[in-house]
């Protein structure tokens, strides 16, 4: 502590005392110094960026880490910074939020502290059971964020091994991470245990593979495969190690995947339904929703019935697609490899037509068509989930899968958002529906019209505080995530809040709470009692001022 304050005061009186004042025409500038968010030495020769109006202007600091934008006219400037080995990030940024700095009277823009973050590295090789590189492995890489008030495990990024069954992740924040491989030995033969056969078609989630002559050239052996393997060698992904990495911390991640016998199902349907094609996907997910698109071998055992081959052990999502007097159906299947020899896809539960009608409360006479789509809550992606609106604002889908959806509409032009649905044979739950069986289910969903807006000032002791989190939450504690909006104030305390569906909601600003859980029951109750209520009309716009509330200690405790 005592190195960071007497860095800062050998930095900051360099910069100037005072207000940014106008220069010469009526003008201002913009003035800072980029350190190093770790050890608060200067960063040199920093590329810095503003931006109005998408307009950009760059610069590149000195080698003391100083900078200085003159000539600028009043306004909200967007301000980002980069070095060799840093991240790219906007000041002071938490997420997709950042502080933007506002030049004008009375506005201090020139002593400016930029923190950027040295980028931290993941690398590694990835092996088999005999220390043998892996080439040609799909790695992938899972951060641990808080999202929308959630905490969750979400892809960060994917990349290959090389000849040597290397890879590496670069540009990383500070974060908990995650580690997945999917590969294929490179000697496995995948067969049918069937004698006689014909290669099939595989779905569009997996790779072709086409066997080669019978079965009585190939060798049992070889009929192997890799199962989905984590960080650092496990196939169950509650054992895998998180890979906790700070700010430049380079950490070495080697994984090693063991071959495993291939587990094959069989797959039986009346022989009329398999029509003039049938094809077969498979797919295994992973922390939720990502999905490793899996090596597969299909072929026909008899008459309506088929056996898929190549598959790793675990549970996996097989997409049966079939067409039959050239209409495509596709059905999702979820199956555990370990245990399930045969399906019958005639005893599988029944998929629903899902029609209905839309209901435009005060429409524009413009309003001339749009969407709707159902989009699954599960990780499962589900086929045929958007539709178009008929000229009678009428829908329909024919083929939607048993499970719980979120209806979204789209109409163009002019912003609307569902107001209410009324469901046959399917229960609602605010803006969604849950399909239990194959009984057609019938929907009218009326839409509202117009969005409000909540723009303000941030004060803190009186003060505009900058850098605070703004959020803004329904009053009901329904549909935390989807309907309340987050926002960090500005170098002025200034704040905007859009897209705001008609309600009774609270107005929120604390200091230091970008890992709050806030989407969680009960996070939010110490802070409500000294929130703003806020009453908010189809296209009202309300302009506040809210006090910044401190951070609650004892909920951060109970929140771990």
């Amino acid at each position: 502590m005592t190195a960071l304050l007497f860095t800062l005061t050998l930095l900051l009186p360099a910069l100037g005392q005072g207000n940014s004042q106008p220069q010469a025409g009526g003008v201002y500038r913009i003035r800072g110094v980029v350190v190093d968010a770790v050890t608060n030495v200067p960063v040199a020769r920093a590329q810095v960026s503003i931006s109005l109006n998408n307009e950009q202007t760059n610069t590149v600091a000195r080698d003391d880490g100083r900078f200085v934008f003159e000539g600028l006219a009043a306004g909200k400037y967007a301000l980002s910074a980069t070095a060799p080995g840093y991240l790219y990030e906007a000041y002071n940024q938490h997420g997709g939020f950042s502080v933007a700095i506002v030049t004008g009277k009375g506005q201090d823009t020139e002593h400016l502290l930029f923190r950027l973050h040295p980028q931290a590295v993941i690398y590694g090789r990835v092996t088999d059971e005999h220390g043998e590189a892996v080439r040609g492995a799909q790695v992938a890489l899972f951060a641990c964020d808080l999202t929308r008030g959630n905490h969750a495990i979400f892809s960060r990024a994917q990349t290959q091994t090389n000849d040597l069954g290397e890879y590496r992740f670069a540009h990383l924040p500070p974060d908990k991470y995650y580690l997945a491989v999917q590969a294929r030995p490179w000697y496995a033969q995948s067969q049918l245990s069937s004698e006689r056969h014909n290669a099939g078609v595989v779905g569009s989630s997996a790779r072709s593979v086409f066997l080669p002559g019978s079965g009585e050239d190939l060798d049992p052996a070889l009929d192997v495969v890799y199962p989905v393997t984590f960080y650092p060698g496990v196939t169950d992904q509650s054992s895998s190690t998180e890979v906790v990495l700070t700010a430049g911390e380079k950490e070495e991640a080697n994984i090693t995947m063991q071959a495993v016998p291939a587990a094959h199902l069989r797959l039986t349907v009346p022989p009329g339904d398999a029509g003039t094609s049938f094809g077969v996907g498979a797919s295994q997910r992973v922390f939720g929703a990502f999905s490793f698109g899996l090596d597969v071998v299909l072929g026909q055992v008899s008459p309506g019935e088929y056996e898929v081959a190549g598959l790793p052990p675990g549970e996996l999502t097989l997409v049966v697609t079939t067409n039959k007097a050239n209409e495509w159906t596709s059905r999702s299947i979820e199956v555990d490899s370990r245990s399930e020899g045969t399906i019958n896809a005639s005893e599988l539960p029944a998929t629903a037509k899902v029609s209905g009608r839309i209901f435009l409360a005060g429409a524009s006479a413009e309003a001339r068509g749009g969407s709707v789509s159902l989009v699954s809550t599960t990780a499962t992606t589900l086929p045929g989930t958007t539709t178009q609106l008929h000229e009678d604002w009428t829908f329909s889908f024919p083929d939607i899968q048993a499970g719980t959806y979120r209806i979204q509409v789209y109409v163009h032009p002019g912003v609307y958002y569902v107001q209410k649905i009324v469901a046959k044979e399917a229960k609602t739950s605010g803006r969604e529906i849950t399909i239990a069986g194959g009984n057609d289910v019938d929907l009218t969903i009326t839409l509202g019209q117009g969005e409000g807006q909540v723009t303000g000032v941030v004060q803190s002791d009186g003060k505009p505080a900058a850098g605070v989190m703004v959020l803004l939450v329904p009053k009901s504690g329904q549909e935390m995530e989807a309907d309340s909006r987050l926002d960090e104030s500005d170098s002025d305390g200034t704040f905007s809040l859009g897209e705001i569906l008609p309600g009774d909601y609270v107005l929120l600003a604390i200091k230091d709470g970008w890992d709050l859980e806030w989407a969680k029951p009960g996070v939010l109750k110490p802070y409500l009692s000294a929130g703003q209520n806020l009453l908010i009309g189809a296209n009202q716009s309300i302009k506040v001022t809210v006090s910044a509330q401190g951070k609650t200690v004892t909920l951060e405790t109970k929140a771990r």
